[in-house]
């Protein structure tokens, strides 16, 4: 029994070093084929675009497609259930952002994967402002005068968002959360339908990325008095900061990076990091994230374990914000 036992240590031994040495034989050719990066939005979108942004930088940095496939639904949770239950062989890499990634632990009870502990993330490769904009016609002409009238008008205050948890709706409640104003919302089924609505002048306003309405806001079809950053948006040089505008509290970039399953083979994660960090050097892509009105990470904030750290506490930020906001799930 004894001479058994060790008969199948040693060839437990011998198992583990024949996996371990065909995992690093694999890393050392990865990629081989086409990669896939899984963006859980309909195409078109600020999340679209990003992830085609970083796909063409990362085919170039891996020498090998990355085709991006929309898989949208449920406020993104179907892409992610995707990457989640993908062969964790490095083909696979899922894009998410602050919505779907933190707040989506509170807004959707079902959520199909945990973003502290399934995931092993790449590193985060683009950062977006928010804004809180108004029709044109709005009696106040900055932050201090809206936030009297909001107190005034409560909920005769009109708000359109994209839907129950959507970003734009998690934006608004932390706004007015913090100024103690609780105005009426008004859900549509998407950004055009809320933009249209704003200056035909039948809703007041809403929150959204930068992105989305910086031209809305350069043609002055709608206004805006303050970006949730800590800086201005280089697209909207003239519109403050909301510390500048007194209300330092609101902060609220709309954050985006990559993942992979949590058991993909750490020499293939580390090529993989390797591309991402490759792509964030290249001028190009810092160029092309400017012109939808993000910008790429600083240093401090790149790398995978930065990016597993910030998800950890942005998971606990808006549920904290959510919460204090009386947000109830669907």
């Amino acid at each position: 029994m004894i001479l058994f036992g060790r008969s199948c240590l040693g060839l437990a031994a011998t198992l583990t070093v024949a996996v371990s040495l065909s995992t690093s034989a694999r890393a050392q050719t990865f990629p081989e084929r086409p990669v896939t990066m899984i963006v859980p939005f309909a195409a078109g979108g600020a999340a679209d675009t990003t992830g085609r942004i970083l796909a063409e930088a990362l085919a170039r940095a891996l020498g090998k497609s990355v085709v991006v496939e929309n898989i949208g639904g449920a406020g993104g949770a179907i892409g992610g259930s995707r990457v989640k239950s993908a062969a964790p062989d490095g083909y696979t890499i899922g894009l998410g952002h602050t919505g779907t990634l933190a707040a989506a632990v509170t807004v959707n009870p079902k959520l199909p994967y945990d973003p502290r502990s399934d995931f092993a993330y790449l590193g985060l490769v683009a950062s977006t402002p928010n804004i809180v904009f108004f029709r044109n016609d709005l009696p106040a002409a900055n932050l201090k005068e809206f936030i009297a009238l909001a107190k005034q008008k409560q909920g005769a205050l009109m708000m359109g968002h994209s839907g129950n948890g959507a970003a734009s709706h998690i934006t608004c409640l932390m706004f007015f959360g913090l100024i103690d104003v609780k105005p009426t919302y008004v859900p549509y089924r998407g950004f055009g339908q809320t933009i249209n609505d704003i200056m035909g002048g039948k809703i007041d306003g809403s929150c959204d990325l930068v992105a989305s309405v910086s031209g809305q806001v350069q043609s002055r079809s709608v206004k805006a008095f303050a970006v949730a950053a800590k800086t201005r948006a280089e697209t909207l040089p003239d519109v403050p900061t909301s510390e500048e505008a007194g209300l330092p509290g609101f902060q609220a970039e709309t954050w985006t990076g990559l993942f992979v399953p949590k058991a993909t083979p750490k020499p293939v994660l580390d090529i993989l990091q390797g591309a991402v960090a490759k792509a964030l050097n290249d001028p190009e892509v810092a160029k092309r994230l400017v012109t939808i009105g993000a910008r790429a990470p600083r240093p401090d904030e790149r790398g995978g374990p930065a990016m597993q750290a910030l998800v950890v506490s942005e998971v606990d930020r808006w549920a904290a914000i959510l919460h204090k906001a009386g947000f109830k799930p669907d």
